[in-house]
């Protein structure tokens, strides 16, 4: 059984032209190379919920992706968006920056138990902390301060569970070949994957970019123009200081782009720090396991105008932007906060630092940081900006020197 098997519907392709209106049989897997048949008529597919894909010549107009019709044996012909790919751009252009997954346990373990431990040959999970059920499971559990969230249980989830990793549980992930596999392995279904590209001069993709680009058609994937909304503080223009975001699609439609002031959302005011992002669902969308190793090509294919993204990524970088401007917000406020009550104390006790110091420390860190956890812990001398290797070096490095590490 391949992974396309586990789409809804089972697993034969419908052909689209005069002399083919049969079902053949889908090639398996179905990655960036697939050639998949297409149909050429317009209108929904009969059996589909609102959300399903129009097609139109083969397209689904609504996100420009490519759709695939395929034999459902309750309700017809169905159709599903693939995702669209560039192969020919480097697969180091993007990060993954959030996944979710759906997948089947063995019956004789707790599933929970399973599952992380399956995990924790790729990533590091420390400990489940048990919530209240999720999205229609009757369980749930998450761990690391929120790097990861599993949800299991409930007679209408047919023993199947839910694993999702986001940003700061992906920044751990250390083999996602060594995951794509084993997904894979466990025929598990992809439900989510948002990829990312940083520009951390803003030299390239910034918001002027993205405003230009989409007016000129460069979010125009092959169908119709889509829509687009602004958040954020526009009406300061390039001096705002909180950070702006241009979004692209609907996510109703299972793909998403945000292009956004990441720097300044972090709390740097000043800083160029610019992301794209784009997120797939499977809304009626087949996500191959590819990419997860490959993450830029699909990037890259998501739009016209991601035909320039040309940095490769690499994760201990972005890790370290964030964490030293998130760091310096952090001090900055509690100077804000408690500077004048300081000063106060050292007149207080005489000058004395150490006693100062221990009278106000607390154990643990600022929530704002436990994203970063995993690497403060162990070298928490890493946000020194005076030492040579700290994480504030690492950020005024050239971005097209260096290896990826994705």
């Amino acid at each position: 059984m391949s992974a396309f098997d586990d789409r809804p519907g089972g697993g034969k392709a419908c052909g689209g032209s005069d002399g083919d209106r049969g079902c053949a049989e889908r090639a398996p897997g179905g990655g960036a190379g697939a050639s998949p048949r297409t149909v050429t008529t317009g209108g929904k597919i009969r059996g589909t919920t609102d959300n399903a894909p129009k097609v139109l010549n083969g397209i689904d107009p609504d996100t420009g992706e490519k759709v695939e019709i395929y034999a459902s044996g309750k309700h017809g012909p169905e159709a599903v968006r693939l995702m669209g790919s560039r192969p020919e751009s480097s697969p180091k252009l993007a990060l993954v920056d959030a996944l979710a997954v759906s997948l089947t346990p063995p019956t004789e373990y707790l599933p929970e138990l399973w599952v992380s431990d399956q995990l924790r040959q790729f990533m590091p999970i420390n400990s489940l902390q048990e919530r209240k059920g999720y999205s229609g499971f009757k369980h749930s559990a998450s761990w690391d301060n929120g790097s990861g969230l599993i949800a299991w249980g409930g007679k209408s989830q047919r023993g199947r569970m839910y694993v999702s990793i986001q940003g700061q549980g992906c920044a751990t992930v250390q083999d996602w070949a060594g995951l794509a596999h084993w997904l894979e392995q466990r025929m598990a279904t992809i439900k989510r994957v948002d990829l990312a590209h940083d520009d951390f001069a803003g030299e390239i993709t910034d918001i002027t970019w993205a405003v230009e680009q989409y007016k000129a058609g460069g979010f125009n994937a092959g169908g119709r123009q889509p829509v687009h909304n602004v958040f954020g503080d526009w009406l300061s223009g390039d001096e705002a200081t909180e950070g702006r975001t241009f979004g692209v699609g609907r996510r109703a439609n299972g793909k998403f782009c945000r292009v956004y002031e990441k720097g300044k959302q972090q709390g740097d005011p000043q800083s160029g720090w610019v992301r794209v992002e784009v997120e797939w669902r499977a809304e009626r969308r087949y996500i191959p396991y590819d990419v997860l190793t490959r993450p830029g090509i699909y990037l890259a294919g998501a739009y016209p105008c991601m035909h320039i993204l040309s940095t490769e990524q690499e994760r201990i970088r972005t890790t370290a932007n964030a964490a030293t401007i998130t760091f310096e917000s952090a001090m900055e406020n509690a100077r804000l906060q408690a500077g004048k009550l300081i000063n106060l104390m050292m007149h207080v006790y005489g000058g004395d630092y150490a006693e100062v110091v221990e009278r106000l420390r607390r154990d643990g860190m600022p929530a704002r940081l436990e994203a970063f956890g995993h690497t403060l812990v162990k070298s928490p001398e890493l946000l020194d900006s005076s030492l040579p290797g700290s994480f504030a070096s690492m950020c005024h490095t050239d971005d097209k020197s260096g290896p990826s590490t994705q």
